[in-house]
C-alpha cells in the first residue's frame, strides 16, 4: 500500500467576508520533500502556512480541508494543537525581531520552546546547541544563549529562529521567507543545512520564498500563487522550464539584471566620514564593530554597503542616525558636525518594516506624527495634506491611509516606512535591507520608486543589503565590509 501523503490540502479556501484571499484546489507534501511556493506580495503565501500552523484569525473564514499525517487541521481543538505545534510542525517566521520576545533573552526562549514538549532541562538544552550548531552559530552560541534579539544581527536572529523551530525534528516544517535577512553566502549554507536537516529526520518543508534563484536551486515542487489563485503546480524543472506560466517568466525577469543608474553629475560631498570606530563591552572583551571606517558621499550618490552578517553593516547605519555614538572618529553632514541625538539630517528605513512601525497607529498617523513635529506652527489641515502627499509620492495605497501594519502588503508598509522617513526632509536615507522582504515584482516598484526619489529630491542612498545583483542595479558605488573593515570583495561574492 502507498503511504499516505505528510500533508495534503484539498479545495482549501480562505475568506474575508465576501472577498476571497485565497482558493488552493490541492497540495500534497511528502516526508522529506522540498516544496517552494512563491508569487507576489499579497498572494496568499504567508497565510496558507498560518492556516497549516492554526494561526488563523478567527475572523477570517476557512473551508477545504488540510490533512497532517491523516489529522483535519480545519477546525481542530486548541489542545490538540498544542501538541502538535513545536513537536510535530515547526515553523519558521518571516520576521524574527517581531515574532522573537524582545525582552527575553535568545537562550530563554529556544529553552522555553524546547522544554514545552522535553522537561528534562540536560536534554532541552542538549537539543537547542544541537541545533544553534546546525545553523552555523555553534562558535559563538553562549554569547547567543546570553543576548536580546537587538543585540543580534538580522542573520543571527534568523537562525535563532530556525533552530528554534527545528529544535525537535518535527515531520513538517513551515518556512515564510527563512533567509531574507542573511547575506548571499550564509542564505545558501541555511537552504544547504535545512536541506540536510529535512533529509535526515525525514522531514518536508513548505518553504515561502521570494528569492527565485534559492527555489530552483532548493526546491523539487513548486507552487505559484498570484491573488490568492494557484496558476501553476509542479516540478521546479516544470514551473521554471522554457514553457513557463507567463505569470512565472514576469517574476523571473523583474530580478534586477545590469546597471539602472546613470553616473552622478558633479562632486557636491554632503557625508564625510573620518576614522569612525565603534567598540562594545569593556577591555579587554571589547568586540570591535567598525574599525577606521573613511567615506565620503556625494549629493545623489547611491553607495552600497554589502558583506556578511554581523560585518558591522547596521552598526554604521546606527552610527549615521544617532542609535548608537561612535567610540571615535568624527561624522560630517553639509560640513557641520553631525548631531549626537535624532534627528541628525540622516534618516533610516529599517530591515524590519513590521516591527519599525506602531501596530496600534494608522498609516497616515505614522506619517503625521513626524510631519506635525517637523512643521510645527501649521494647521492639522496643512499637516494631514502634506502627510497624504507624501503617501501618494512614495506609490503607497491612499485606500489604506486609515489601515494598520498588519493590514497591508510587506510592500505597503515599507512604502509607508519610506515616507516617513522622508517627513523630516533629510540629505541622506539609509536602506538598511530595505527590499530584502519583498517579492521580485514588488522589489522592483520599490526601487524604481526609490530611484525616482533620488532623482526629484536629490538624496544621497546609504543602501545596505545583501543582495550583490540590487547593488549592482541601483550603485554608483559598493564597499564590502568584514569585521567592521574595509576589505576588498571577495572572489566569491564577483560570482554572485
Amino acid at each position: 500500500m502507498m503511504k499516505p501523503a505528510l500533508l495534503k490540502i484539498q479545495d482549501l479556501q480562505i475568506h474575508a467576508g465576501s472577498n476571497s484571499l485565497v482558493h488552493l484546489p490541492n497540495l500534497q507534501l511528502e516526508s522529506g520533500e522540498m516544496h517552494g511556493v512563491v508569487g507576489e506580495s499579497g498572494s496568499g503565501k504567508s497565510i496558507t502556512l498560518f492556516v497549516i500552523m492554526g494561526l488563523i484569525s478567527n475572523q477570517l473564514k476557512v473551508s477545504g480541508s488540510v490533512q497532517f499525517e491523516g489529522v483535519e487541521l480545519v477546525g481542530l481543538q486548541d489542545d490538540v494543537w498544542q501538541t502538535l505545534r513545536g513537536k510535530r510542525i515547526g515553523m519558521v517566521f518571516q520576521e524574527p525581531m517581531s515574532a522573537l520576545n524582545p525582552q527575553m533573552k535568545c537562550g530563554k526562549q529556544l529553552m522555553e520552546s524546547a522544554m514545552i514538549h522535553e522537561p528534562n532541562v540536560d536534554i532541552a538544552k542538549e537539543k537547542v546547541h544541537r541545533k544553534l550548531d546546525q545553523m552555523g552559530l555553534g562558535e559563538i552560541k553562549e554569547r547567543i544563549m546570553k543576548s536580546y534579539p537587538h543585540q543580534l544581527s538580522g542573520g543571527q536572529r534568523q537562525r535563532v529562529m530556525i533552530a528554534m523551530a527545528c529544535v525537535h525534528e518535527p515531520p513538517l516544517i513551515l518556512a515564510d521567507e527563512p533567509t531574507t535577512a542573511l547575506d548571499s553566502l550564509a542564505r545558501q549554507q541555511v537552504m544547504a543545512d535545512l536541506q540536510r536537516v529535512c533529509k535526515e529526520q525525514g522531514s518536508a518543508l513548505l518553504w515561502v520564498s521570494h528569492e527565485l534563484d534559492l527555489v530552483k536551486q532548493y526546491a523539487e515542487n513548486v507552487t505559484v500563487l498570484r491573488r490568492g489563485v494557484c496558476v501553476t503546480q509542479g516540478t521546479c524543472s516544470d514551473v521554471f522550464s522554457d514553457q513557463a506560466h507567463g505569470y512565472v517568466r514576469e517574476l523571473l525577469n523583474a530580478m534586477p539584471k545590469g546597471v539602472w543608474v546613470n553616473p552622478i553629475e558633479g562632486q557636491v560631498p554632503v557625508l564625510e566620514i573620518n576614522h569612525l570606530t565603534k567598540e562594545y563591552g569593556e577591555k579587554p572583551n571589547t568586540v570591535k564593530a567598525l574599525l577606521q571606517f573613511n567615506e565620503v558621499l556625494m549629493q545623489g550618490e547611491t553607495l552600497s554597503v554589502v558583506g556578511l552578517s554581523g560585518s558591522g553593516k547596521s552598526t554604521l547605519a546606527k552610527l549615521l542616525v544617532a542609535l548608537e555614538l561612535p567610540t571615535a572618529g568624527e561624522m560630517l553632514l553639509n560640513q557641520r558636525a553631525l548631531l549626537k541625538r535624532p534627528p541628525t539630517g540622516i534618516q533610516m528605513v529599517f530591515q524590519d518594516p513590521y516591527s519599525s512601525l506602531n501596530p496600534n497607529a494608522k498609516a497616515i498617523d505614522a506619517v503625521l506624527e513626524v510631519v506635525e513635529w517637523v512643521n510645527r506652527g501649521n494647521t492639522l489641515t496643512d499637516h494631514r495634506e502634506k502627510a497624504m502627499l507624501l503617501l501618494e509620492e512614495v506609490g503607497f495605497d491612499l485606500r489604506l491611509s486609515e489601515a494598520y501594519p498588519h493590514q497591508m502588503s510587506g510592500g505597503q508598509r515599507q512604502r509607508l516606512c519610506i515616507a516617513r522617513a522622508l517627513a523630516s526632509e533629510p540629505k541622506v536615507l539609509i536602506l538598511d535591507e530595505a527590499v530584502a522582504a519583498l517579492d521580485p515584482l514588488v522589489q522592483k516598484l520599490v526601487l524604481e520608486m526609490l530611484l525616482e526619489l533620488q532623482k526629484k529630491r536629490g538624496l544621497s542612498y546609504v543602501f545596505i543589503t545583501h543582495n550583490l545583483e540590487v547593488a549592482r542595479a541601483i550603485s554608483h558605488r559598493i564597499i564590502y565590509l568584514e569585521k567592521g573593515e574595509k576589505k576588498a570583495l571577495p572572489e566569491e561574492w564577483l560570482r554572485v
